[in-house]
């Protein structure tokens, strides 16, 4: 069970200490006047809320699950309160809760999944799905407005690895199955689905496919919708069942209805993936380039010759500056060479360097001729090869970065990330246009300053995905409007420079005031049908995926009048961004 106030396991922080130039970096990048400390609230001052009992629904319940299948202690429904976005946090961290499910169910089996989509159907008991909690979209948070029970669905019971055909590269899986599991039972057989997203240690199968996850290794294995075979997804009209089949035509593809479906249709129970023998060789290097742009030329250029890695990473100034200063600076013979390479590459054209991580992964034989072209065209672009210490370095890092948020967040500092995708035409201006939205941001602040960075992933022969990250020093008082303003900002320029709302977060609330920009007027009713016709009663994960038809009330989030400590509370209300508050597009 991750941290109710912050990323991953309880014992586990961001290891600052072994890098010693982080954090003075970080505080003269933000322009940190003094060091304010906001660790969160200790766990006994935090208040939840009395649950709201559906007694006729937790009657049957209790008929159909065994008792440790059901909770409604607080610890539990605390850990199921809030995703891990930035405003989760700041509330979690605050002890404020806006609104908590009121009993957590653990299914074992797609038959218990079924029992309770039925009875809460029939008795009007609102059910969240529940994976590792990793979602910062707000995919995971109640948000109910009536005085229904909500229910939360804890669905990592169902880990089970069903079967594995060996003859079609195929595995059956359970949902609920986190990402270590999933490919130590797999690896066990010689297998690996090779879905690395950076929750992959604490989210699920489940969550990928409802969100539509990308994972690092994604120009070689596709993104998780890419891999999916056939799916079974529990409804409220009954269940979906698709079929094993490697290609079909028997009209829309339900499997990929149900990619992407944020629970809001359905839950996902389980799937058949495509799989693949464990690779033998992983073989991840490191490249300097000397600006962003010859980065992007390159990458293009191994995709039009079919040389592409499994995995490439190009960061761009404000990042690769963030990865320098990730590592312990160098000592003795070490330190001399490398101050050495650094004049060399000054004199030679690299004075704002960018670094580019690449990696292959595969049988050698098979690797060697790909891996020969592909470092020739780097080479070609100008890429200074910086050898296998920098792969070594990014993979040891590599899900630890929602740490380093907790960290910063005991600091007040803001730090978030937004992603997009767009065509190649449109890459490098929709970069270069939202970094310099940013940093305008940036002059409004009370220090004047802050970070921007991004990196290009998940590579596709008609684009990429880009991948912000910004951080200011929080204004006091006004910590959630300062969030919604830069998120409003980011997205808004996604969206004007031809942008999409998400290549791999998903949707959740947060996104939901640019819906019907994305898929158009008409797409939005298509999806409000499907909707209307799966969940009638509107059951299914409320307030999340589709924009309402109706406007929801500015009292939807109730805040104490006395607002909260250290937080402007009374003047903003998080829950409404479908309201006039937080309208998409406007001034």
């Amino acid at each position: 069970m991750m941290k109710w106030w912050g990323w991953g396991d309880q014992k586990i922080t961001f290891p600052m200490h072994e890098k010693p130039t982080l954090w003075p970096w970080i505080s003269s990048k933000l322009n940190m006047k003094s060091e304010r400390a906001t660790p969160p609230v200790a766990r006994k001052d935090v208040a939840m809320p009395p649950p709201t009992v559906n007694h006729a629904f937790l009657a049957a319940l209790k008929e159909k699950l065994k008792a440790d299948q059901i909770t409604s202690d607080d610890e539990a429904r605390l850990h199921h309160c809030y995703g891990k976005s930035y405003p989760n946090l700041f509330l979690a961290r605050k002890g404020y809760i806006q609104q908590a499910p009121d009993l957590i169910v653990y299914p074992r089996s797609h038959d218990d999944v079924v029992a309770v989509i039925e009875l809460a159907n029939k008795h009007d008991v609102c059910v969240i799905p529940f994976g590792g909690g990793t979602n910062i979209v707000g995919g995971i948070d109640p948000r109910e407005d009536g005085d229904r029970m909500i229910v939360t669905l804890q669905m990592t019971q169902m880990s089970r690895l069903i079967s594995v055909d060996k003859m079609a590269n195929t595995a059956t899986i359970e949902a609920g199955a986190l990402g270590p599991k999933l490919e130590q039972d797999l690896q066990a057989q010689g297998y690996s689905l090779g879905h690395y997203p950076d929750s992959f240690e604490y989210s699920t199968l489940g969550g990928w496919l409802a969100t539509r996850s990308a994972g690092m290794q994604s120009d070689a294995y596709g993104k998780i919708e890419d891999m999916a075979v056939c799916m079974k997804m529990v409804t409220p009209a009954g269940t979906i069942v698709t079929r094993p089949f490697p290609a079909s035509s028997a009209g829309p593809d339900l499997n990929r209805l149900m990619c992407g479906s944020e629970g809001v249709l359905g839950v996902i129970t389980e799937a058949t993936m495509r799989v693949h023998p464990t690779p033998a060789v992983k073989d991840y290097r490191g490249f300097l380039f000397k600006n962003f742009e010859s980065g992007v030329v390159a990458i293009r250029e191994l995709i039009e010759k079919n040389h592409l890695p499994s995995m490439i990473r190009l960061q761009d100034e404000g990042e690769t500056e963030l990865a320098f200063n990730m590592k312990s600076p160098p000592k003795g013979l070490q330190a001399f060479v490398a101050k050495g390479v650094k004049g060399y590459l000054k004199r030679t054209g690299y004075t704002k360097p960018v670094i580019m991580v690449v990696g292959w992964e595969g049988l050698e034989e098979s690797l060697v001729h790909r891996r020969e072209e592909g470092l020739a065209i780097l080479k070609k672009h100008g890429g200074f090869a910086l050898g296998k210490s920098v792969g070594t370095s990014w993979s040891k890092d590599k899900f630890n970065m929602p740490y380093l948020r907790d960290w910063v967040m005991d600091r007040a500092v803001m730090c978030d990330v937004s992603e997009t995708a767009a065509t190649w035409t449109n890459v490098l201006p929709l970069h270069a246009a939202t970094t310099a939205a940013v940093k305008e941001k940036f002059k409004q602040e009370p220090s004047g300053d802050g970070y921007v960075g991004c990196h290009i992933s998940h590579t596709y022969e008609t684009g990429c995905c880009l991948y912000f990250t910004y951080a200011a020093v929080q204004r006091p008082g006004q910590e959630l409007e300062q969030y919604y303003e830069y998120k409003k900002l980011v997205t808004d320029t996604f969206m004007r420079t031809g942008g999409t709302l998400s290549h791999h977060h998903a949707i959740g609330y947060e996104h939901m005031p640019w819906m019907e920009q994305e898929v158009s007027p008409t797409g939005v009713e298509a999806l409000r049908a499907l909707k209307a016709k799966l969940d009638p009663k509107g059951i299914l994960n409320p307030g999340k995926l589709i924009p309402q038809k109706l406007e929801v009330s500015t009292e939807v989030a109730k805040i104490p009048a006395d607002g909260i400590e250290g937080w402007g509370a009374q003047s903003f209300q998080p829950k409404t961004l479908q309201t006039a508050t937080y309208e998409a597009g406007s001034d």
